[in-house]
């Protein structure tokens, strides 16, 4: 830490704080002027100028003076003393080294105001940016809203240091230290006027993690809820959703093993709406409809789902997935005796699935049970001219081999029962 020399003359309390009769606010705006940076993080900051605010307050009878400074690009600081030559200053941080060692200078009139701040000195290798000096020039303001401006500026300090304080623990893995004081420093933001999303993404982000790293599925679907409207990054949108996928995900497969259908179609739609091309999001929900007695229902949502396919890959599992539940339908219609509707559904999965044999199969199976062996071969050496590979060649002799032992045998009884 560098050694502290005041520049601008010491004054008495009283100069600052003319005719203050009881502990009223006092408040201040201009703009602070950045003199000398440390830190590897302070490109174009060496210069700069920040709107500030600053407040003062003296408690009757009390050589002591505080108050609290802010503003736009910098961190909120509360200062307290009863020199005001040498305030010290403390940040809402954690770690020591950050939060104190720094010092004010406040001279002025009362109407005007010129203040020095000088922070600790920053290695150049520390990541983050410190303004070791900056000159306040300030004006008094309207005092009518001195206290309120005072109370949101220090529940803004306070919701920085919960913060901080949670971080810390979250930094050594102790989460569960960590979640309540992140709620805290959350609900002191959410307190804070105004409607800064900026502000308070940093807390809701610091909440969520916790909740991740602690499994708490239905507290981060809630905070999802409130708060993913407050987050405009979209990196850091892109990683919420993926956790709310997950968290819905497994909230509705809670559900589907109570067999709630509908809440665990709830769920898994939420999910699929938030990615579209999640599989597993699409496999639940077939999951869902078919587990509930509504095929028709889970064809109906891949047919859609398939329209909006660009991707190859995708294309493909959709359709292969649609050509399968095509199968189970036509083996339903089947065992209803609807045989038109189910040679139609074995023609589609057929088409949607043309490498796999098991559709070109069933469907020749289905020619047989109409009465048409040779149809049935017809389709099969069609499949033999068509699959070149050898373990589908097996599965089509395979299969037209129990046709014919079938057909044997059903020639028999027909033959012993006339």
């Amino acid at each position: 830490m560098r050694a502290y020399t005041a520049i601008i003359p010491a004054v008495l309390l009283g100069a600052l704080l003319p005719a203050v009769g009881n502990a009223d606010v006092h408040l201040y705006t201009g703009t602070m002027q950045v003199i000398a940076v440390s830190g590897k993080a302070c490109q174009g900051q060496l210069g700069s100028s920040h709107d500030v605010t600053l407040m003062l307050s003296q408690e009757p009878g009390s050589d002591v003076i505080s108050g609290i400074f802010e503003g736009e690009g910098i961190i909120v600081g509360k200062f307290s003393g009863s020199n005001a030559a040498r305030l010290d200053v403390r940040y809402p941080y954690q770690d020591e080294f950050k939060a104190g060692g720094h010092v004010i200078s406040i001279a002025g009139d009362g109407a005007t105001l010129t203040a020095e701040l000088r922070d600790r000195h920053l290695e150049a290798t520390y990541e983050d940016c410190n303004f070791d000096q900056a000159r306040m020039t300030l004006v008094r303001s309207g005092d009518g809203d001195g206290e309120a401006r005072y109370k949101a500026a220090a529940a803004q300090f306070d919701a920085q240091l919960t913060r901080a304080q949670a971080f810390a623990l979250a930094r050594d893995g102790r989460y569960e230290e960590a979640l309540p004081l992140y709620e805290k420093a959350l609900a002191l933001a959410d307190s804070l006027p105004g409607d800064d999303d900026a502000r308070r993404a940093p807390y809701i982000i610091g909440l969520a993690n916790a909740y991740v790293k602690l499994g708490r599925a239905d507290d981060f679907n809630k905070l999802y809820d409130r708060h993913i409207s407050q987050i405009k990054d979209d990196a850091v949108r892109a990683i919420f959703s993926s956790h709310r996928v997950r968290f819905l995900l497994l909230a509705g497969r809670t559900s589907l093993q109570r067999e709630e259908y509908q809440d665990a179609l709830n769920a898994f739609q939420k999910a699929y709406s938030l990615d579209p091309r999640s599989q597993e999001a699409m496999a639940a929900i077939m999951m869902t409809y078919l587990r509930s007695g509504r095929p028709d229902r889970a064809i109906s949502f891949l047919e859609e789902s398939l329209k909006t396919m660009a991707g190859e890959t995708d294309s493909q599992y959709m359709s292969m997935a649609l050509a399968n539940l095509y199968l189970q339908r036509a083996k339903k219609s089947e065992k209803d005796e609807k045989i038109a509707e189910a040679e139609v559904d074995l023609l589609r999965a057929d088409s949607l699935d043309p490498h796999s044999v098991q559709y070109l199969i069933a469907l020749a199976r289905l020619r047989h049970k109409s009465g048409s062996l040779a149809e049935a071969e017809k389709l099969l050496q069609q499949g033999l001219d068509r699959f070149q590979d050898e373990s589908s060649r097996q599965e089509i002799i395979a299969a037209r081999d129990r046709l014919r032992q079938t057909d044997m045998i059903l020639k028999k009884l027909r033959k012993a029962e006339g």
